[in-house]
């Protein structure tokens, strides 16, 4: 009787290990999906700003253009 209980006990852990495995190459892949979204978005925001400035004629008339904005001017 103390032996099927120790084998009952023995799968049991070894389902909690692959389990774990599983959430933690999820956890992989989500950290990943994030970096990579978040990466994205900043190069998109990039571009944005470039093209911004290049619209704007330069940093100068594009913080005055905004600023002119913000106003309401």
């Amino acid at each position: 009787m103390k032996d099927s209980t120790l084998t009952q006990k023995r799968q049991r852990v070894q389902t909690g290990a692959q389990t774990r495995e599983g959430l933690d190459t999820l956890t992989r892949g989500g950290v990943a999906l994030m970096g990579g979204v978040s990466a994205l978005i900043a190069l998109w925001a990039a571009t944005c700003f470039i093209g911004g400035l290049i619209s704007a004629g330069g940093p100068v008339e594009l913080a005055y253009s905004w600023f002119k904005a913000i106003a309401g001017l």
